[in-house]
């Protein structure tokens, strides 16, 4: 395997969301790929929060591009300069008004390498709290509930938490828990 060499990039699309541009992008074979589109965004978090008695807390919110509303885990965009758990922190308070007492950060899954340059942080939080009211973006109108294991994976089978990203954080997430409750004495 060869990294492909960028020749030249020229931005298309400049904006606070993404900044996208169309590449001319020479492979090993010499063959030249132009335009090839990358979106440049921000770093994500996804954050599987999780009850005393073992529910996990999932957001609702309608997505405009794919017209509908999906269940999915609570989570958005990095902050220019934040950090990574302060980013899960902020965004878990933002969208439900929960704090945790406790946060293991699972690791991270690329959002598409072939397309997007970003990846996604996933965190574990336990030990929640209601500490405030929601603090909604203007563009957001999100709802919260807790959901079982089987109530979350029953409504994957049925389309209704259907984000490939987030389902893929879900299981990874639940991994993640099932190899630290194996190591503990």
């Amino acid at each position: 395997m060869h990294p492909w060499k960028c020749l030249s990039s020229t931005v298309v699309v400049d904006s606070r969301w993404l900044r996208l541009t169309a590449d001319t992008c020479q492979l090993s074979s010499g063959l030249v790929l132009e335009p090839y589109f990358v979106l440049h965004e921000s770093e994500w978090v996804h954050i599987l929060a999780v009850n005393e008695a073992g529910e996990i807390l999932l957001v609702r919110q309608y997505r405009y591009a794919g017209n509908a509303v999906c269940s999915e885990l609570p989570g958005g965009v990095v902050d220019a300069g934040e950090d990574f758990l302060a980013a899960a922190q902020r965004e878990l308070r933002e969208e439900t008004g929960y704090d945790a007492g406790r946060w293991d950060y699972v690791g991270w899954l690329y959002a598409n390498p072939a397309r997007q340059t970003n990846r996604i942080h996933l965190f574990l939080a336990r030990e929640l709290s209601r500490t405030s009211a929601q603090a909604l973006d203007a563009s957001e109108d999100i709802e919260f509930s807790f959901l079982t294991q089987s109530a979350v994976e029953l409504a994957i089978e049925a389309g209704h938490f259907s984000q490939a990203l987030h389902v893929a954080s879900y299981y990874r997430a639940l991994g993640f828990m099932a190899n630290h409750r194996a190591r503990k004495p």
